[in-house]
């Protein structure tokens, strides 16, 4: 609830709220995307906000730029990735020494 909408404006509130009526509507989205291997345009697009660290206001190295995107790329970027490590822990395709972006 807490994400910032990217460039398309649309909250995650919204998309909450409106889940039943769009669910089916972006899992044809979703599925055409990955069937395809490619992504909406849109979701390529970026809104980048500088967020100030400490220090002097004037000083620009003083800020992180932070990248608001898509909720549904961030969404599909996560379903997307999930299934990827699954896939990868039950094969045991993932070393012992991986510590990156596994669990634990």
């Amino acid at each position: 609830m807490n994400k910032a909408p990217g460039v398309d404006l649309i909250g995650t509130r919204i998309l909450i709220e409106l889940a039943d009526e769009i669910s089916y509507i972006i899992a044809k989205l979703f599925s055409k995307s990955l069937s395809s291997g490619d992504i909406p345009q849109d979701w390529r697009l970026v809104n980048i906000r500088l967020i100030f660290k400490k220090g002097k206001k004037s000083n620009t190295a003083n800020y992180t730029p932070v990248s608001l995107t898509v909720i549904l790329c961030k969404v599909f970027e996560s379903l997307v990735r999930d299934k990827m490590i699954e896939h990868l822990e039950r094969f045991s395709l993932i070393k012992d020494t991986q510590h990156g972006f596994v669990k634990k």
